[in-house]
């Protein structure tokens, strides 16, 4: 092996550790705050969700105000209804 491979390799291992740390690092699990969030806008949809087809319409948004206000903005395949995705970016527990 000459140098020249040698410095390949070696930086290609750098590279293939760095990467490996930076994706360790985004794998943590979510703060403890951050599960009762999600558990409380999936509570508020699945109540929301009158009919029960796993969508909240425009009728069905209405009853939280701070939703409808924002439905456009957060329908963001312009479906007209919010999926649990699409609704759970929009909600805050007091909305």
């Amino acid at each position: 092996m000459n140098l020249r491979s040698t410095l390949i390799r070696t930086s290609v291992a750098a590279a293939c550790a760095a990467l490996a740390t930076v994706a360790l690092a985004q794998d943590k699990a979510p703060a403890a705050g951050d599960a009762k969030a999600r558990m409380a806008a999936e509570a508020a949809f699945s109540k929301a969700d009158a009919n029960g087809d796993g969508k909240l319409s425009k009728d069905e948004a209405a009853k939280m105000p701070a939703i409808a206000s924002k439905f456009e903005m957060l329908d963001k395949d312009k479906d007209g209804a919010l999926t649990l995705a699409e609704f759970a970016a929009g909600y805050t527990a007091a909305g």
